[in-house]
C-alpha cells in the first residue's frame, strides 16, 4: 500500500514537472542564477580564510589584495543573483498557476452546477483554492532549489575533495543526509497530520456550502446561532490540526 502510494505521488510530481516544459528556459536560468548566487555566498568566508592565510603563510592561494577586491563583488552579486533567481521562479509559478486554474475552471464549467450538488463539493472547493495555491510552493520553491542544491553540493564536494578526498566524501554524505534523509523523515512524520488536515478542510468547505444553501431554513427555524457555533467549532478543530501539522514539520 505504501509503495503504491509512493508511486502515485511520484507520478503526480512527474506530471507537474512536465508542465514546466514550455518555460524550460526560465527554469534553466533560475537554476544557473541560484547556483551562482550560492557559490558567491559560500566563497565569501572561503576568501576570508584565504586572506587570513595570506597574513600567516608566504605562499597563500590568493593574495590579500585580491581578496579585498573580490569580497564586495561577491557580496553584491549574491543579492542581485538571489532576487533574479526568485524572480524567475515566481514568473514560472504564476504562469503555471494561471494555466492550471484555466484548465480546472474549464472542466468545472462543463460539470457545474450539478457537480456542486455532490458529496465531494467541499473537496472540489479545496482544490480550487488551497490546493492550487500550494502548487506555487512546488513551482517556486521546490524544483529549482532541488536542482541548485544538487549542483552546489557536487561542486563543493569536489572543491573540498581537491584538498582531501576523504573530506569531499564526508561532505557528500553530509549533504545527502541533510538534503534527502531529513526531508524524507519530516515528510513521513507529517503525512498523517497532512492527510487529516486536507480531509477536515474539505469537510469544512462542504459544511459551509450546505449552510449557505440552507440559510433560509436556518432563519425560519431560528437555527442560525447553532449553525454558526458548529462552523466555529469545525474551524477551531481545523486550526488545531494545522498547528499539529506545523509542529510535525518543525
Amino acid at each position: 500500500m505504501e509503495n503504491k502510494r509512493t508511486r502515485g505521488n511520484f507520478n503526480v510530481m512527474c506530471r507537474l514537472v512536465g508542465l514546466v516544459k514550455p518555460l524550460a528556459p526560465a527554469m534553466v536560468c533560475a537554476v544557473l542564477l541560484g547556483v551562482a548566487g550560492f557559490l558567491c555566498a559560500i566563497f565569501i568566508p572561503v576568501l576570508g580564510v584565504y586572506a587570513l592565510l595570506d597574513t600567516l603563510l608566504a605562499a597563500a592561494p590568493i593574495a590579500l589584495g585580491t581578496v579585498c577586491i573580490l569580497l564586495p563583488i561577491l557580496a553584491v552579486a549574491r543579492g542581485v543573483l538571489h532576487y533574479a533567481e526568485q524572480g524567475c521562479n515566481h514568473f514560472i509559478a504564476f504562469k503555471l498557476l494561471a494555466l492550471i486554474r484555466d484548465k480546472i475552471f474549464g472542466v468545472l464549467r462543463q460539470l457545474a452546477p450539478a457537480k456542486l450538488e455532490g458529496r465531494d463539493k467541499g473537496d472540489l472547493i479545496a482544490v480550487l483554492t488551497a490546493d492550487i495555491e500550494l502548487l506555487e510552493v512546488f513551482y517556486a520553491h521546490t524544483i529549482s532549489p532541488i536542482c541548485i542544491a544538487v549542483i552546489v553540493s557536487i561542486v563543493m564536494a569536489c572543491f573540498m575533495g581537491s584538498y582531501a578526498p576523504l573530506l569531499g566524501l564526508y561532505a557528500a554524505l553530509a549533504y545527502a543526509m541533510i538534503g534527502i534523509g531529513v526531508p524524507v523523515a519530516a515528510a513521513k512524520g507529517a503525512r498523517k497530520s497532512g492527510e487529516n488536515f486536507r480531509a477536515e478542510f474539505g469537510a469544512l468547505n462542504g459544511f459551509v456550502l450546505d449552510s449557505l444553501r440552507g440559510v433560509r431554513e436556518s432563519l425560519q427555524y431560528n437555527d442560525g446561532a447553532h449553525r454558526l457555533a458548529q462552523i466555529n467549532q469545525r474551524t477551531d478543530a481545523l486550526a488545531g490540526q494545522e498547528r499539529r501539522l506545523k509542529e510535525a514539520g518543525g
